[in-house]
């Protein structure tokens, strides 16, 4: 072996080790926050459209299926409609009016989605990144 494709054999071990130590760990990760923040956003529109038929409606009391964690549901009876509590991040909670709520949600739906749309850009650039190591490795691999 010549000292050239010895040091292009290097060079191909390095990219690969590139590409499954940093790069798609990396893109793993991008992916899982932009997931989980798409899911928040499903969430606080599925919030947004039970306080506008909260709104339009006008009831005085509510028959529901609540959600109490992992998929599990409950059925429920809200007796007053007046007040919701909302979420608001980071494990805290607030008591607010219907209209307060809608005001809220939108506007964290806002910051929700352009926050998602980073994440996708991001898992975007991680993605080209790969490729263009992967186009590497081949060019290496068909000069050997």
């Amino acid at each position: 072996m010549t000292s050239d494709s010895e040091s292009s054999a290097v060079a191909l071990q390095r990219y690969i080790a590139f590409v499954e130590a940093v790069l798609r760990p990396q893109l793993k990760q991008t992916l899982a926050h932009r997931d989980a923040l798409a899911q928040e956003v499903h969430e606080y529109q599925e919030l947004s459209e039970l306080l506008q038929e909260l709104t339009h409606s006008k009831l005085q009391s509510l028959h529901t299926l609540l959600d109490i964690g992992e998929r599990f549901h409950v059925r429920a009876k809200v007796d007053d409609t007046s007040l919701v509590t909302v979420d608001i991040g980071l494990n805290f909670h607030v008591e607010m009016t219907v209209p307060e709520a809608q005001i809220f949600v939108q506007k964290h739906l806002f910051h929700l989605t352009e926050k998602r749309n980073k994440w996708q850009e991001k898992a975007r650039e991680v993605a080209d990144h790969v490729n263009l190591v992967l186009a590497s490795i081949q060019q290496l691999a068909a000069l050997q």
